[in-house]
């Protein structure tokens, strides 16, 4: 039964080591009734992002950026976002560029991140610091690529971000590459010529990192890509900050499927 189990996740990693992008959202918060509103913001390079801006019932001054994992779009994320508004949080969730209604951007799936999202992150981080300035506690999320985006970028702008929650991270892009070669058979592309401190976690938390209140990993313990050994090579770089917790019997994509509860519940006391 184990091995059937380890099995059906490496055919599950198969499908998350490439972009995958969807231009249209299965559901929308409206679809729900939850409060939020529709945002747009601009890159540095003029692009225009879509975003969703939900807000908790009463007034809060926390803020956290979700980022996805570049399969599908920010739809993926409603449930998430709702769980951290339980918590008191104001959370923006936004579409990469080629993703969802943001801008369009020729993406090819054979790749595995490109160095223009970064840009995205840090214009999701930038809108947040002045159209909501009074949310002085500004926090960041992610999964996968997001993850990993989260902990690079949340590094370099330190100063201006208070914890960082990492589901799912790679360390670098070349581990990360390796990784889904031996699991998978699939040599995934990589972008040149890119920061190291944008775009890799390992390089921007040996450089920054050291304002931030604290970091949280999460990964499953049978991934074969985000596995305990990428993993080691993060946390121990800020180990006085860092936590981990590790979802058993579980792959990247079901970290929170898992235990629901229990994955929030590790939230809720990181925050």
């Amino acid at each position: 039964m184990r091995s059937f189990l380890f099995i059906a996740i490496l055919f599950s990693s198969m499908w998350a080591s490439a972009l995958d992008p969807s231009l249209t959202y299965a559901t929308t918060p409206a679809d729900y009734g939850l409060n939020y509103e529709e945002v747009t913001f601009k890159t540095s390079d003029n692009l225009n992002l879509k975003g969703w801006l939900f807000h908790p019932a009463e007034e809060s001054y926390k803020m956290i950026i979700l980022s996805d994992d570049g399969d599908g779009n920010m739809a993926d994320l409603i449930e998430i976002a709702t769980n951290f508004v339980s918590l008191g949080y104001n959370v923006l969730t936004y579409d990469y560029r080629g993703y969802g209604q943001s801008d369009a951007f020729n993406i090819n799936p054979s790749f595995y991140i490109y160095t223009q999202f970064a840009l995205d992150v840090n214009a999701a981080i930038d809108y947040v610091k002045k159209y909501h300035s009074k949310c002085r506690n500004v926090s960041l999320y992610g999964q996968g690529i997001g993850a990993s985006l989260s902990l690079a970028i949340g590094a370099t702008r330190c100063s201006e971000i208070f914890k960082i929650i990492a589901d799912s991270p790679y360390s670098t892009l070349d581990d990360v590459q390796k990784a889904i070669k031996t699991a998978t058979g699939t040599e995934v592309k990589l972008p040149l010529g890119f920061d190291k401190n944008q775009l890799e976690p390992m390089y921007a938390l040996e450089a920054k990192g050291a304002s931030l209140a604290g970091i949280l990993i999460i990964y499953g313990k049978l991934d074969p890509i985000y596995n305990d050994d990428m993993v080691k090579k993060i946390s121990k770089i800020r180990g006085s900050i860092t936590s981990t917790y590790v979802v058993k019997e579980s792959d990247h994509a079901a970290t929170f499927t898992t235990n629901k509860d229990e994955y929030f519940k590790q939230i809720k006391a990181f925050m």
